[in-house]
């Protein structure tokens, strides 16, 4: 159980590009563990800048923003990265990175409990020390559970090389590995471009499972209603709003605030929000 309240805090945010452009502007922000955010907004809103610097990427603002100790944070670009040496199913395996290490060593202190000059008692208790850990994440069926995820998400077979794929390929297979890491907070950017229907699903349902709490770009307006609890929307006229609910409560709730402006497009200048 997190000993955090929120996963994710900005306080007084602001990021401004070369040229004196102000992409985001005094945003203060909290994000509860468990929510599902989809965050909408016209291209060159600030959507993905919002994104990078809540992975860390993006450094280069000022205010606060930080995550809760402890927290880790998964994130996906519209364009994910594969190690091209690698094969999908590897690519996938790095998900489990910290799992596969703790067995591979619990592998080496079995083995190493059959030299006669070991220090068995301080061998016991490591490996009753990493069993607990493994037991705890149900790490002892690697292969069984990447088969699993990448099956779920449609990913192509496992010796495939990721120099191959293509786009939509790439995304499932960076998907799968991501979704393994089981971070406390998942950002995702464009995650359902290049998915076909049957992926969308699996990916509806893995981000249902998920226990974290997850924020997602997307133009995909079926998808956001099937997924989101929350609504982060940059309306357009220096205005960003924060709706509980998924996007059909939300565009409902839009039209009776704006009225006939509803209608109106609006190119977003700047933004402003502020929820504790």
């Amino acid at each position: 159980m997190s000993s955090y309240q929120y996963v994710y805090v900005m306080n007084d945010m602001s990021k401004t590009f070369s040229g004196g452009k102000k992409i985001l502007e005094n945003i203060t922000l909290s994000f509860l563990p468990g929510a599902k955010i989809g965050v909408l907004g016209p291209n060159g809103a600030g959507k993905s800048t919002l994104l990078k610097i809540m992975a860390g990427i993006d450094k280069d603002f000022t205010g606060e923003a930080w995550a809760a100790k402890d927290a880790r944070v998964g994130y996906l670009p519209q364009e994910p990265q594969l190690d091209p040496n690698k094969t999908v199913q590897e690519n996938v395996l790095e998900g489990l990175g910290e799992v596969k290490h703790m067995v591979d060593r619990y592998n080496e202190v079995s083995a190493e409990m059959a030299d006669p000059d070991a220090d068995f008692d301080a061998l016991m208790a490591e490996m009753g020390e990493l069993q607990e850990k493994i037991d705890a994440v149900d790490g002892w069926e690697l292969d069984r559970t990447i088969e699993m995820a990448m099956g779920a998400l449609r990913c192509p077979p496992g010796d495939t090389s990721v120099t191959n794929l293509s786009g939509g390929e790439k995304r499932r297979v960076a998907l799968a590995r991501l979704l393994l890491e089981k971070p406390d907070l998942l950002l995702l950017d464009e995650p359902t471009n290049d998915l076909d229907v049957d992926t969308l699903r699996a990916l509806e349902d893995a981000l249902s499972e998920f226990a974290g709490c997850a924020m997602i770009i997307s133009h995909d307006r079926w998808f956001l209603d099937r997924i989101a609890t929350h609504i982060l929307a940059f309306e357009g006229d220096s205005h960003v709003e924060w709706f509980e609910g998924n996007y059909e409560e939300y565009e409902a709730d839009r039209k009776r605030r704006l009225g006939h402006e509803a209608e109106q497009p609006h190119r977003l200048k700047f933004k402003k929000f502020s929820r504790a």
